[in-house]
């Protein structure tokens, strides 16, 4: 599906989630959802264009809130902190305001009206929308394993 002229224009598309378990499966459906559409309280991620690199970008900041929507809850800072490290395997850039080349990106990342893909105005790490599945599978598969030798009650 092609972007709007308002997506082109706010180098944005929103994209929402709806998570599915059907008995140990977890399915994600999604769709592109207008600004106006947009609702606090739902799951919803920014997929940020870039001009100069030609792509499209997650932060982890949106990829962490859509990981906590997926098993639906929090996590500590500690876990983030997990989470985080699992993530670096997938080479994210860290965009900031200090870095010449990174500070338009940066700008316009924080510029951003709600649903912010950020926390507060300091350096940000993105990945490439397209290894958002994969990353989401890697982190998950961690949770499914814990959770199953949890329920188990088996050392893992």
């Amino acid at each position: 599906m092609g972007w709007s002229n308002e997506e082109w224009t706010a180098r944005r598309r929103l994209v929402q989630f709806w998570p599915q378990q059907d008995a140990n499966v977890l399915n994600l459906a999604f769709r592109p959802i207008a600004q106006h559409e947009y609702v606090p309280n739902t799951i919803v991620v920014s997929c940020i264009f870039r001009d100069e690199w030609n792509e499209c970008f997650v932060t982890s900041v949106d990829a962490i809130y859509l990981l906590e929507a997926l098993v639906g809850a929090r996590f500590s800072v500690e876990e983030k902190n997990r989470i985080r490290r699992n993530l670096e395997g997938f080479k994210p850039m860290t965009v900031s305001k200090s870095k010449a080349d990174a500070e338009p990106f940066f700008k316009l990342i924080m510029g951003f009206p709600n649903p912010k893909p950020r926390n507060i105005e300091k350096d940000v790490k993105v990945f490439p929308w397209k290894i958002l599945a994969q990353a989401l599978k890697k982190v998950m598969s961690k949770y499914v394993s814990r959770l199953l030798c949890l329920g188990e009650m088996v050392k893992c």
